[in-house]
């Protein structure tokens, strides 16, 4: 039982370190093109640049408490765990 939940518990710090990494390079993409890439969606789109902002801003903050709350907070609980199952 113990080896399916350190299979889990590293699964899930792996997709927590992915995701990370593209959330950061996200937000790094986001604070150098965002003038450009508001232009090109409001040209191909016709979106008002402050709405493209504003949507980019939410889906960021969206996908750090993804990360957090259904990725992070599960890893640490199975590693708790599993450092309790391992005492006894």
């Amino acid at each position: 039982m113990e080896e399916k939940l350190i299979i889990a518990k590293k699964f899930l710090y792996k997709y927590f370190l992915i995701g990370f990494l593209l959330f950061l390079i996200s937000v790094v993409s986001y604070i150098f093109i965002k003038d450009f890439a508001a232009e090109l969606a409001q040209s191909w789109y016709g979106i008002d640049p402050q709405f493209y902002y504003n949507v980019i801003f939410i889906f960021l903050g969206l996908i750090k408490m993804f990360l957090v709350f259904l990725v992070l907070a599960p890893a640490l609980a199975l590693h708790w765990l599993v450092k309790c199952c391992l005492k006894k």
